[in-house]
C-alpha cells in the first residue's frame, strides 16, 4: 500500500457492467451523430441558393443601381431584398424584388434602388424561395 493510498483510500475499481455500458452510451451517441450528418447533407428536399453581389453604381443623389446574381435551381421563383447604405452603413434605400423563375442555374440582375440621402454602396442583402 502507497502514501496516497494509505491516506485517501483505494478508488473503486470499474466493474465490466460499467465498462460495457460506457462504451455502448458512446457508440449510440456517435451512430446518432453520423447518421444526423448524413440526414442533413443529403436532404434532397433542400433548396442550394446563394446571392452575390456583383457592383454598384450611384446614379445621384436619390438613387443607386445594384447588379447582383442569384443562383439557384432552374425553375424556382426567388424573392431578394436589396439595400443602399450611407457611409456609416445606415440603410438609406431598400427595395424587396419577386424574381420570376430562370432558365439557368445562374441569373444576373439589376436593379435602381431609391435613397433618401447619397448613397455609398449598394448590395443584395437576402435572398429567399418564394
Amino acid at each position: 500500500m502507497t502514501d496516497l493510498e494509505a491516506r485517501y483510500g483505494r478508488t473503486r475499481s470499474r466493474t465490466r457492467r460499467e465498462k460495457v455500458l460506457g462504451i455502448g452510451v458512446g457508440v449510440a451517441v456517435l451512430l446518432t451523430a453520423t447518421l444526423w450528418v448524413w440526414w442533413v447533407g443529403t436532404d434532397p428536399a433542400s433548396t442550394q441558393l446563394q446571392s452575390r453581389t456583383i457592383g454598384h453604381t450611384i446614379v445621384d443623389d436619390a438613387s443607386v443601381e445594384v447588379v447582383f446574381e442569384v443562383s439557384v435551381a432552374e425553375g424556382t421563383p426567388v424573392e431578394c431584398a436589396v439595400q443602399a447604405l450611407n457611409p456609416a452603413y445606415s440603410v438609406v434605400g431598400w427595395v424587396q424584388l419577386e424574381l420570376p423563375a430562370a432558365d439557368a442555374f445562374t441569373s444576373t440582375h439589376v436593379v435602381q434602388v431609391r435613397t433618401s440621402e447619397l448613397a455609398t454602396t449598394g448590395l443584395v442583402s437576402e435572398c429567399w424561395v418564394s
